[in-house]
């Protein structure tokens, strides 16, 4: 069973948003960890059909350990406040792989995020200029909240420290990498759809300073390691110099030029294909062929909405 947690500080909005993306999932656990004492939260929490906890953290870590150590399931995702699960048959595919293949301590995928200069974005695993396998000098690798991991990896390298105010994640895929433990990218589309307002998302400066200080305190800052900050620290640079001679738009169309997804591409054919074959069985009728005619470019617009471009946020 795959036990999802969810943290939360006095964000019930997006506490609701959440949990409503989960309500018609069948087979897992939910479990809220609340840091704060809004009084929404703590009444909708009273009535909650799953596990939750409320008292105060030591931040962010502090909180997904809470919900680690509380989940009853053997597999565990994060989808934190104002998250959204897109796909539930991702959930099920997910536990198929992990249940089919012991060696495989963790499954990843796709997402999307709400980016502050493109909009919606396309997030796949990070890519790198230089390296066919990305060097964690680069960056996160994978898209930490559609990891679905065993449990009985927590147990085997540890929890989220303390220390670390924002890349805990990034620190304890470090530990992952360090122990030789592989994942299994099962991409393709997007599963969840991350909320731009994150921590991680606005202060870039400290997000790098603390994958640096992950790496070195993991023993891994290594030549390739060094090139991926390298790397990294020069696209960052390049951003904040375009950002700053108010190049905004030319840095948007950039993202989108970049990070022009696959699966943008296979589900524009599928809009025109699927418009296509309206368009041959109502071919008899001219009033509802013009009505299929005039309604494509919105139907372009609604099924791609705003997909044609991703990168990380800290990438």
């Amino acid at each position: 069973m795959i036990s999802i947690i969810t943290v939360t500080y006095n964000n019930f909005e997006d506490l609701c948003k959440t949990l409503n993306s989960l309500k018609a999932v069948d087979g897992i656990e939910r479990v809220v960890v609340n840091g704060g004492k809004c009084k929404k939260t703590l009444g909708l929490l009273e009535n909650f059909k799953g596990i939750s906890i409320s008292e105060p953290d030591k931040g962010i870590s502090d909180a997904f350990n809470k919900g680690v150590n509380i989940a009853k399931g053997d597999k565990i995702m994060f989808l934190n406040s104002g998250d959204i699960l897109l796909s539930s048959e991702y959930l099920k595919n997910s536990e198929k792989i992990l249940n089919s293949n012991p060696e495989i301590s963790f499954v990843h995928s796709d997402s999307l995020f709400e980016d502050r200069i493109s909009g919606t974005i396309y997030m796949e695993p990070l890519k790198s200029i230089f390296f066919k396998n990305v060097p964690l000098g680069r960056g996160m690798p994978y898209n930490h909240l559609t990891m679905i991991i065993r449990k009985n990896v927590f147990e085997r390298i540890g929890l989220f420290k303390l220390h670390y105010q924002i890349t805990m994640d990034f620190e304890w895929v470090c530990r992952l990498q360090k122990n030789n433990l592989k994942g299994f990218y099962n991409g393709g589309k997007p599963v969840v759809r991350m909320d731009g307002g994150g921590i991680s998302s606005t202060t870039e400066q400290l997000v790098m300073w603390e994958s640096l200080k992950a790496l070195n305190e993991n023993k891994l800052i290594s030549p390739k390691n060094v090139a991926g900050i390298f790397e990294r620290s020069i696209l960052y640079l390049g951003r904040i110099a375009m950002e700053s001679i108010g190049m905004i738009d030319t840095l948007g169309w950039l993202k989108r030029k970049k990070h022009n997804s696959n699966w943008r591409s296979i589900h524009t054919k599928k809009i025109f294909k699927k418009f296509a074959n309206k368009k041959s069985l109502k071919k008899q009728n001219n009033f509802a062929l013009k009505s299929k005619n005039e309604s494509l470019p919105s139907q372009k617009k609604i099924g791609l909405n705003g997909l044609l471009i991703h990168d990380y946020p800290t990438g």
